[in-house]
């Protein structure tokens, strides 16, 4: 299978995946304890203005969402999944929120704020750049940006491996080897965390390549650090 093909199918697999199971979201994960996630969301609010209007790009079902309503900003949610949206708007109905993928973003100086949060690990490599200039795009000037990189844990040679051995065309950082069988199991049973873990594809770059992606689009980063599985970025637009 040709790259681009097998890209396209990654795709679609999840989502599918997370328009089937988005109604079971709420009530079996919600806003699962993450500390530092909430210590970063926290450092994002204390950098931009009052009132300010903020971009939850890949918002999924709105699990941040009301975290930054309370803090009194307007809030614009987008993601691919429109089964994911469904549950976001029955929790939050004063949002706006749009199916728009990561990849199709075209906004222009409309944000204070951007967050992408738990996301940005089903990004191929070939569209990263290109959503890096979105987020920087989609700010005002001196606008902030924060996301989060799942780091991957020490399994990625190994998936790597055992990726290559089946045929597929993958590169380094890529979590694919189980996704065919898993998606299968996961479809017809409709178990939540099988799908999160296994059936859906993940792409952990190395921070060095995150740090060149950010700093090729002009955005300036302002803090970082790890914790939960995670790497944070708190980025400004110059």
């Amino acid at each position: 299978m040709e790259r681009a093909e097998w890209l396209k199918d990654m795709r679609d697999k999840a989502e599918k995946l997370y328009d089937i199971y988005s109604p079971r979201y709420w009530s079996e994960f919600g806003l699962y304890p993450n500390e530092t996630h909430l210590e970063y969301l926290q450092k994002f609010l204390d950098r931009i203005p009052p009132r300010s209007t903020v971009l939850s790009a890949g918002c999924g079902a709105g699990r941040y969402d009301g975290i930054l309503l309370e803090a009194g900003h307007s809030v614009v949610g987008i993601d691919q999944s429109a089964g994911m949206l469904a549950q976001a708007r029955e929790h939050f109905p004063e949002v706006r929120y749009e199916k728009i993928g990561l990849q199709e973003m075209d906004f222009q100086n409309e944000f204070d704020g951007v967050t992408c949060i738990d996301a940005l690990e089903h990004v191929f490599p070939e569209e990263w750049p290109g959503i890096a200039h979105g987020f920087r795009e989609a700010l005002n000037p001196d606008g902030v940006l924060y996301f989060t990189v799942d780091l991957g844990g020490d399994h990625l040679e190994e998936a790597y491996e055992r990726a290559k051995a089946m045929g597929l065309p993958v590169v380094f950082g890529e979590v694919v080897d189980e996704v065919e069988e898993a998606y299968e199991r996961a479809v017809t049973s409709g178990e939540k965390a099988e799908a999160e873990d296994v059936a859906v594809y993940h792409y952990h770059p190395s921070l060095e390549q995150v740090r060149t992606w950010i700093s090729q689009e002009g955005l300036v980063i302002e803090e970082e650090g790890i914790g939960n599985w995670y790497e944070h970025f708190i980025m400004r637009k110059k």
